[in-house]
């Protein structure tokens, strides 16, 4: 039996559906493949819904030439293309290339070669959105100051990030979530970040995975029929997103609201094993950090905590082959993990001056404080500021605790002799 359109299933999930009854994706999906919503007309609903599309093309007038116009001939249901790009692309090409030397090994999830190639394309406005949140953050990420001093080229990351909420706004992203608009979401969290507005950092950010969870990233039978490229590249993403979550959240004590499916596909590491590997370790080592952080809060015992601080110890050093930038990230974030944990645990385990596990030790910041001072000093301060904010925020919440520990208990560590580095002399090596 052959429909005349898709089945409700798959257009709200937006997929391919052969129309026929059942459908072969609900008979994959073991689900109900019926048709029974109403099909309504695309476009504006209403008798109000000319003035609007006229309120909204006087609004473009008023905000000039660099604004969408709002052509009534354009259907709701296609792209609006943006006017004449206010960033030349030889300006985005320059950054694009500076993020796949510099950034990609932390953000593995945009190809810049596909990305130019859609640049040539004037009507493809998320790309030069996606493009342009990219050149921000990475201007922003690697503390680049703008070229010239007047006229296009004088565009610092404020201006780019400014540039690409203008673009997306012109046709009207909310409504038409896609990979590149959740990547630009992203992308514009942590240039924000960078300069310090947390609070729309963490709208961006929450936009961003409510993107993902709209197009089904955090869902397993959503890989089903994606291509293994395309799969592996939003399987990075949704990652990504929920390595980024754990962090921001963790840090300031905000509810998370991404939970991915146990049963997702694997990573592999087989497209670029030097980068990827660092990116999986590290997606693993959050998953670890959050089972923990989330058995936390329904209270444990000393061997829980104990069973924790060993998993986060043991886990291996990143290969030789990963570039120092990952294996600084992988490093310090492995020790602000210890320290949070740490930090839980006094809420429900009495911690002791010489346990016989050192996660159990009052003087736990300051071994962990060592471990990232050595860090510290054997990469170059380069390879750590282009963390950004993220590896500022690990570091403070390190030294923070080592500083807590000096103030309730100065002498913690019993070890200490004259002519010994102690706790106060680490601690000083942060500021």
């Amino acid at each position: 039996m052959h429909r005349n359109r898709a089945c409700d299933p798959c257009a709200a999930r937006k997929s391919r559906c052969d129309r026929q009854f059942p459908c072969q994706r609900c008979k994959t999906l073991s689900i109900t493949c019926v048709t029974v919503r109403r099909h309504s007309k695309s476009g504006p609903k209403g008798p109000w819904a000319r003035k609007k599309l006229l309120a909204r093309a006087l609004e473009g007038r008023r905000q000039g030439p660099g604004r969408d116009t709002g052509s009534l001939s354009i259907p709701n249901d296609e792209p609006r293309p943006h006017t004449t790009s206010i960033i030349p692309i030889t300006l985005i090409r320059r950054y694009l290339d500076v993020y796949q030397q510099e950034l990609y090994p932390i953000w593995p999830v945009v190809n810049t070669d596909g990305l130019l190639l859609r640049l040539e394309d004037s009507n493809d406005t998320e790309a030069y959105s996606l493009a342009t949140s990219l050149c921000a953050v990475t201007m922003a990420q690697l503390n680049v100051l703008p070229e010239g001093s007047s006229g296009l080229l004088a565009v610092d990351s404020s201006k780019m990030a400014l540039e690409s909420e203008r673009a997306r706004h012109t046709i009207d992203y909310q409504e038409r979530p896609s990979i590149s608009i959740l990547l630009s979401s992203f992308f514009l969290h942590i240039a924000v970040a960078n300069r310090g507005q947390i609070n729309k950092a963490t709208l961006l950010l929450r936009e961003a995975i409510t993107f993902a969870q709209l197009l089904g990233l955090d869902k397993a039978e959503h890989y089903l029929f994606l291509c293994n490229q395309d799969a592996q590249l939003q399987l990075r993403i949704a990652w990504l997103l929920f390595i980024t979550e754990r962090g921001h959240t963790t840090r300031f004590e905000l509810p998370r609201i991404l939970q991915l499916d146990s049963t997702l596909p694997g990573l592999e590491i087989d497209e670029n094993p030097a980068i990827l590997t660092a990116f999986v370790d590290m997606s693993n080592l959050f998953r670890d950090f959050g089972a923990a952080m989330d058995s936390v809060r329904l209270g444990q015992s000393e061997e829980f905590y104990v069973a924790m601080h060993m998993r986060l110890r043991e886990i291996l050093e990143l290969p030789q082959h990963c570039s120092n930038l990952q294996k600084a990230d992988f490093f310090i974030t492995q020790q602000w993990m210890r320290v949070v944990l740490w930090k839980q645990s006094l809420f429900y385990v009495e911690l002791m001056i010489n346990p016989a596990d050192e996660g159990l030790s009052l003087s736990l910041p300051d071994s962990i404080a060592r471990r990232v001072v050595s860090c510290l000093n054997t990469f170059p301060m380069p390879i750590i500021e282009a963390h950004g904010l993220g590896m500022e925020m690990k570091l403070f919440e390190v030294a923070n605790s080592l500083a807590d520990i000096l103030l309730c208990q100065p002498s913690v560590s019993p070890t200490l002799q004259l002519m010994q580095v102690g706790p106060r002399d680490i601690l000083s090596q942060f500021v």
